[in-house]
């Protein structure tokens, strides 16, 4: 499927890319990421710089779709990964605060009760 230049505008604001950072991570320059996002930008540059750039937004996360772009949806296994990871730094918290004694109103408040 072919994207449009609206696409490829769409797809940067959802990603809070600007120019300069997609241009960098596709490997071309600014301008000629403005002249493919101009109007009718597709026919002034080439079309393994359109996949380029196509490839750089579906890596950041955007899916196009048909005449519309959208964020795509996490993968199960990276939600599962993510999910793993809060449960070790969670355990490792746990673990490092029941080496300390818990803490009393006397640790807590100074003799004004402040």
């Amino acid at each position: 499927m072919l994207i449009t230049p609206e696409q490829i505008r769409a797809a940067r604001a959802l990603l809070r890319l600007d120019q300069a950072a997609l241009a960098h991570d596709a490997g071309i320059s600014v301008i000629t990421l403005r002249r493919l996002e101009d109007r009718h930008g597709l026919s002034k540059v080439a079309p393994a710089t359109v996949d380029a750039v196509r490839q750089t937004l579906e890596k950041a996360g955007a899916e196009f779709i048909d005449r519309g772009v959208r964020r795509r949806a996490p993968a199960q296994a990276a939600i599962r990964t993510i999910k793993d990871d809060i449960d070790r730094i969670v355990a490792r918290g746990s673990a490092i605060l029941a080496e300390y004694p818990p803490l009393t109103d006397d640790d807590l408040y100074d003799e004004n009760g402040i």
